[in-house]
């Protein structure tokens, strides 16, 4: 192992929580043979550079509080990151401490307000169809589209 690399390597984790998807591109970008990865990985593991546990929680909470995402897309976004099933659903449960319903509930109340459409049967379709791409359950949201006026 080259002690250069572990540096940057090392520096590039301490930097902000990284996935073992987005270090093995970043080894890949220092030209790193895949054989020898998995040292590297092992060693930034042993010295708590890099938990996937650790990131896929702080990843669940930061896209919940700032960009208002629901579990569907949290998952999908997990997923391409290569992250393991397990451990995805281990850190969906950082959402049950989450005021979840509520934001899913303020979300489409205030988009509810911001469309401009005299239809209200369409006002509630727009909404539906926002709250889906953020990544919203359809039968929640359908829960809290019913009460909107």
């Amino acid at each position: 192992m080259k002690s250069e690399v572990l540096q940057k390597l090392a520096r590039y984790c301490a930097y902000q929580e990284r996935c073992v998807w987005e270090i093995q591109v970043k080894m890949g970008s220092f030209a790193i043979l895949p054989e020898d990865q998995a040292t590297y990985l092992d060693w930034l593991e042993d010295n708590n550079y890099l938990n996937q546990e650790r990131f896929a929680k702080l990843f669940v909470r930061s896209k919940f509080n700032q960009k208002s995402w629901g579990r569907n897309k949290i998952k999908f976004e997990l997923k391409r990151l290569q992250v393991k099933d397990p451990l995805i659903q281990k850190a969906l449960e950082e959402l049950k401490e989450l005021p979840y319903d509520a934001r899913l509930e303020s979300m489409l109340i205030e988009k509810f307000n911001q469309v401009k459409d005299p239809n209200e049967w369409s006002k509630k379709q727009k909404c539906y169809q926002y709250a889906l791409r953020k990544g919203f359950e359809p039968d929640l949201i359908s829960l809290y589209i019913q009460q909107l006026n």
